[in-house]
């Protein structure tokens, strides 16, 4: 998988270099300090605050001048904290051009005078870090070092010092803001290419995620990768036992610098929030989205979810063939149950014809799961800031499904779990109380279902019942129902009307829970049977409207098994019994 991936990006390493990088590079927030070499002085030149906006993704003081160079020199002047040349993890730097702190340290007591002395002692002095002991991994970081040390030439010592005495003179009276947790971090104008060097002669004696693992085979140094992988006596289970060389992955010293700006490269993206990356190794492009951004063209190639940890982490990869960012055919998003078209629980432009992935995944976001779907197809259950227990619990079942469909058109299962769910959600709104909202959802249940198995519109089917429910209704003769469809629809219909009888502030809706999971029709008339005693001392008991729908109810005897979706159909609709002479003789 990542050897694909790789070979994408050298490519397009190769085409442009560093600065492939160094075009999406997002520094740590904090306050940058340039320090200018003057003769035999130093002067702080300017001082940048950089700060990323996570909601906007906007990067505070990237307009400024000078923010590609510190890019630049920021990127070479980081190393994993966890092998920081500062034993005490108080400076974060690998580099003597810079100098990295958290500015709390500067308040809390942590950086003191040794502290810096002995970071830049390790640094005029690399074999210190490496040779503190005789054993397997010292061995090799020295032998690592060695190779890049006669590949780079020593330290310049000189400059080392004078840059010690200027940080241990200035540190402590820079005259700035060293309020909050964030970095200040130093950095000394040298030309690029020392940066490079220095920052090199920390990363490659590093690289690796431990040097306990590296072997050599014909002068070629080979590793375990750092990136996403970890190995050490606490997890033996990683190892692979199977083989004669345990550890489970290899590479050698050069593939795993370039897998190291690789995945720098992804972190670039993951920081952004584009955490959906789509590779085609046919053109050599790779294109990145935030959640809810889907490709706008025919994708084949690789896709990689992000999340932004200490380090990027891979959490999902696939190969996609035949993405393709238009449905099939149009998806009808219609008005069944004629809601009124002022309501403002859904944007009423969410109805019509819609051709894109993007507009299904927009629906079925805001329709379905109150906008939750989008932020959340990765989010641990635990994290999940959700009150409604239907919601989640629905949405924990159906994200996998639903992501692998809108994000890499892998339509395998996509009807039966959103059948499932949408249905499951409407009862859960419904039992909340939330009527116009379980309408909409109808409405979508509905346009997904003729979306994906057509047959006879549900809107064309409630129209027809209520046309012939109409007319029973308001005969002065009692009538009877002709079939499942127009006694299931019924039952909601009494079910709202018995219901609106509440005296109580709020309707309990809740109440309807009994029919519209009704599965069998003898539990549910005795179930309507009790809800009419229930309510019966405020009924008009001489209203031929009810009279005839709870008689016509009473007698039916349905030949299939209990029709949810009517039921729920009937309950959400405009009431009949409500309904005035007006509208009676308009709809009539």
């Amino acid at each position: 998988m990542l050897k694909d991936c790789l070979e994408v990006f050298k490519t397009l390493l190769d085409m442009n270099g560093d600065e492939f990088i160094m075009d999406s590079y997002i520094p740590a927030d904090g306050t940058y300090v340039l320090v200018e070499p003057k003769n035999d002085s130093f002067e702080i030149r300017e001082t940048i605050d950089i700060r990323l906006d996570k909601k906007t993704k906007e990067i505070s003081g990237k307009s400024n001048s000078n923010f590609k160079k510190i890019c630049n020199y920021d990127y070479n002047s980081t190393l994993d904290i966890q092998k920081a040349l500062d034993r005490k993890k108080v400076i974060h730097s690998n580099n003597y051009l810079s100098f990295f702190i958290k500015k709390e340290s500067l308040t809390n007591g942590k950086l003191t005078d040794e502290i810096i002395d002995n970071y830049y002692e390790v640094l005029s002095n690399p074999l210190m870090k490496y040779s503190k002991s005789n054993d397997l991994k010292s061995k090799n970081a020295t032998r690592i070092y060695r190779t890049v040390e006669e590949e780079l030439g020593e330290v310049d010592i000189d400059t080392l010092e004078s840059l010690r005495n200027w940080i241990k003179e200035n540190i402590f009276n820079l005259n700035i803001d060293i309020t909050g947790k964030d970095y200040l971090k130093i950095f000394f104008e040298y030309p690029i290419k020392d940066y490079e060097r220095e920052g090199k002669r920390f990363l490659i004696p590093n690289i690796y995620n431990s040097n306990e693992f590296n072997i050599t085979i014909k002068e070629d140094i080979y590793g375990l990768p750092n990136d996403n992988m970890g190995l050490n006596s606490k997890k033996p289970y990683l190892e692979n036992k199977t083989r004669k060389v345990t550890v489970p992955y290899l590479v050698n010293n050069s593939d795993i610098l370039l897998q190291k700006k690789f995945f720098d490269y992804l972190m670039n993206y993951a920081a952004l929030g584009r955490v959906n990356v789509y590779i085609n190794s046919v053109n050599n492009e790779i294109n990145a989205y935030e959640n809810g951004e889907l490709p706008d063209k025919n994708f084949n190639g690789i896709f990689l979810r992000l999340k932004k940890g200490k380090e990027v982490e891979i959490h999902d990869y696939d190969i996609i063939t035949g993405y393709k960012p238009s449905l099939t055919k149009k998806l009808e998003f219609k008005n069944i149950l004629k809601i009124d078209q002022s309501s403002k629980s859904i944007s009423i432009q969410k109805y019509g014809n819609w051709g894109k992935v993007r507009d299904i995944q927009d629906r079925i976001n805001e329709v379905f799961f109150s906008k939750f779907l989008t932020g959340n197809y990765f989010t641990e259950p635990g994290d999940l800031s959700i009150n409604d227990g239907a919601l989640k619990s629905n949405l924990l079942l159906s994200r996998e499904t639903l992501f692998n469909w809108i994000y890499k058109g892998i339509d395998n299962g996509v009807f039966p779990v959103l059948n499932k769910v949408s249905l499951s959600l409407i009862k859960g709104s419904i039992e909340n109380g939330y009527i116009p909202k379980a309408s909409h959802q109808f409405n979508l249940r509905w346009s997904l279902i003729n979306y994906f198995k057509g047959g006879k519109d549900m809107a064309d089917i409630i129209h027809d019942i209520k046309d012939t429910l109409r007319v029973k209704i308001n005969s002065k003769i009692t009538d009877k129902l002709d079939n499942d469809d127009e006694y299931y629809f019924a039952v909601g219909q009494l079910v709202n009307y018995l219901l609106s009888k509440s005296k109580g502030k709020n309707k309990p809706h809740s109440l309807a829970n009994p029919f519209i999971n009704g599965k069998n029709n003898n539990e549910i008339k005795e179930k309507l049977r009790k809800l009419y005693a229930k309510y019966s001392y405020d009924l008009d008991m001489n209203g031929k409207r009810f009279n005839n729908l709870y008689a016509m109810i009473i007698g039916y005897l349905p030949e299939d098994k209990v029709n949810q979706d009517l039921i729920v159909g009937g309950y959400l609709s405009n009431n009949l019994i409500y309904e005035s002479n007006k509208e009676e003789r308009v709809n009539g």
